[in-house]
């Protein structure tokens, strides 16, 4: 019998972060998708939904949707550019980060747990060995 493939392994650990996620966000009532989004928001200016839609390699739909049920809770806000009226600029309110500190700390435990069994060097090669596997224009739009 052959090992099983490297992609199969890569999805079955992708799989349980994100079962792990789902649990792990639940208390603050917020989804791995909007997570992901409120990252990337506290890391940053504000955005349009169209650049946050491809940063994250989603429709404009679902991006809308998104920023929608974020923003019905008050977690970001949508405010016009000053430079062009018909543009909105979305961020994170102090309410969205406040609950992004609380997910952050939630995520680093969750992290942390998951990780335990790999020492210090795994680590340091798995963080390695995932960043060369993006490609240049996944890294690229990452930084952006």
């Amino acid at each position: 019998m052959r090992a099983p493939r490297t992609f199969y392994l890569v999805r079955q650990v992708h799989n349980q972060v994100r079962v792990l996620l789902e649990r792990g966000l639940a208390a603050f009532d917020i989804t791995p998708a909007q997570y992901t989004l409120m990252n990337w928001l506290s890391l940053r200016e504000a955005m349009t939904s169209a650049m946050l839609a491809r940063a994250q390699q989603v429709s404009p739909q679902t991006m809308n949707t998104l920023i929608s049920g974020l923003h019905k809770r008050g977690l970001v806000t949508r405010k016009k550019d000053s430079k062009n009226k018909r543009i909105l600029l979305i961020s994170l309110t102090e309410r969205g980060r406040e609950t992004m500190s609380a997910c952050e700390r939630a995520v680093d435990r969750l992290e942390n747990e998951f990780l335990a069994p790999l020492g210090a060097t795994d680590l340091v090669a798995l963080r390695y060995i995932l960043e060369t596997l993006m490609t240049p224009a996944r890294r690229a739009k990452s930084a952006a």
